[in-house]
């Protein structure tokens, strides 16, 4: 069976951090929370920081191990800390169902945006080619992903700074006052949807298999762009809150756009346009990526068909997972049965934060050997306050939403076990060693 290629650099990496966690919203959304929460929204990017950190924690040990050098991130760290390919398996099964949903999304609310800038087109099947543009750019190989990655991202970054460096100088600082204008309350009510913002920061862990010199660059690069991303939404927050009063950017649907138009030239809505598109590009890009490695990692250890890990020989792509991801997406789009997994999105994200936490809790305890080859070894206290925080602040983040869509994470989760099951069947039948599977990748670095 042919292996991935090892051709993403840190450069790669970082586009791929920073360019999949900025979205759309950054430049259309932005004050929609100052409803809630009046100017004090910038200081709640702040306030998340060490949720953020303590969340990053996990991956920064797990990365640094040789589980960093293959894909699969928080599935391939939590199987292999409690041994058990399922537990592993149902925890990540969510954020695979997620990042599906999320890829049709951003491919409907690309075409939408387009077609009434334009004011003509067909919605459905501009998506549509929005989505096989990437699948085609993924499939011809990771190299090629990782310079275009790079390349959007740069636009992408160019177009924020041109929005923002100017709109520093016209911040008027009475718009910030009263800061609390909801209390407390109002502020708190806003982060967990402000900690959304975040989701995408751990997708850098699949390119465990491609990225040079993993356990070095992914955990470096991993926290050094989440952190350049956190400080690019308190910027964008602050100009947008400082030049133009909350209850205005409040109502906005293109809020950047209306704050540029305070002290930037007509043409400046162009700039909001560039980068609207480049983050939709990017985000999308990133997890179509992201996901067929995912799909890769659960076939490699025959959790589901194993015929999913094949790797391209020409291309060094698994271009067996790309197409099925692709066609999900696909199907999704134009069966317009979106809700029945959106709704589950942002939950299944969490779920799988938490399983992190619990893992990286349990690891210096259920697993030191494994813990022992990190090159990145943090001090058990420290993992275990980390993790407990990681863990309980996200639990009441997502309490009452998971609450809500309770049958519906049930139905996955049966989908998602009987195909772990098929997966595991044909395992057998094959001969596969299931249990020196969740050891090969580090018990010998361990001895």
């Amino acid at each position: 069976m042919n292996k991935l290629r090892r051709e993403l650099s840190s450069w790669h990496g970082y586009a791929l951090v920073i360019g999949g966690m900025i979205g759309s919203g950054i430049f259309v959304v932005t004050g929609q929370a100052g409803a809630e929460a009046g100017p004090s929204v910038p200081f709640g990017y702040i306030a998340l920081l060490p949720v953020l950190l303590a969340s990053a924690l996990a991956y920064l040990i797990f990365l640094s191990s040789p589980l960093g050098k293959k894909p699969g991130g928080a599935y391939v760290h939590i199987s292999r800390t409690f041994q058990s390919h399922f537990v592993g398996f149902i925890f990540m099964w969510f954020q695979y169902i997620a990042l599906i949903g999320v890829m049709a999304v951003i491919a409907l609310s690309f075409s939408d945006y387009v077609t009434s800038l334009l004011g003509w087109g067909h919605s459905l099947l501009l998506a549509t080619v929005f989505v096989l543009f990437f699948y085609l750019l993924n499939l011809i190989g990771v190299k090629w992903f990782g310079r275009i990655q790079l390349w959007m991202s740069i636009i992408l970054l160019v177009s924020i700074g041109f929005l923002v460096l100017p709109g520093l100088f016209a911040v008027h600082l009475k718009n910030y006052t009263p800061i609390l204008p909801h209390g407390w309350h109002g502020f708190f009510s806003i982060l967990p949807s402000l900690f959304f913002a975040y989701f995408g920061f751990e997708q850098l862990a699949q390119t465990g298999g491609e990225m040079k010199n993993p356990q070095k660059a992914l955990p470096r690069t991993m926290l050094r762009g989440a952190l350049i991303t956190m400080a690019i939404y308190f910027l964008v927050s602050w100009v947008a809150f400082g030049v133009l009063p909350a209850d205005i950017l409040a109502k906005s649907q293109s809020a950047m756009a209306d704050v540029a138009a305070v002290y930037l030239p007509g043409w400046a809505k162009w700039i909001v346009v560039i980068g609207i598109i480049m983050a939709f590009a990017t985000t999308l890009n990133s997890i179509m990526m992201v996901v067929s490695r995912m799909l890769f990692s659960y076939a490699e250890d025959r959790t589901v068909p194993s015929v999913l890990a094949l790797v391209n020989k020409k291309f060094g792509t698994p271009h067996l997972s790309l197409t099925v991801n692709t066609l999900l997406v696909i199907g999704l789009l134009w069966t317009k049965t979106l809700d029945f997994i959106i709704n589950i999105s942002l939950q299944g994200m969490f779920l799988m934060y938490m399983g992190h936490a619990i893992a990286m809790i349990a690891l210096p305890y259920v697993r030191p050997a494994l813990l022992e080859t990190a090159l990145f070894k943090p001090s058990k206290k420290w993992m275990v306050i980390c993790g407990c925080f990681a863990f309980v602040v996200l639990a009441v983040f997502s309490f009452q939403m998971i609450l809500s869509v309770a049958p519906m994470l049930i139905g996955w989760a049966i989908i998602g076990t009987a195909l772990f099951f098929i997966g595991k069947w044909e395992g057998k039948r094959k001969g596969f060693d299931y249990q020196a599977n969740l050891k090969e990748d580090w018990a010998k670095k361990a001895s």
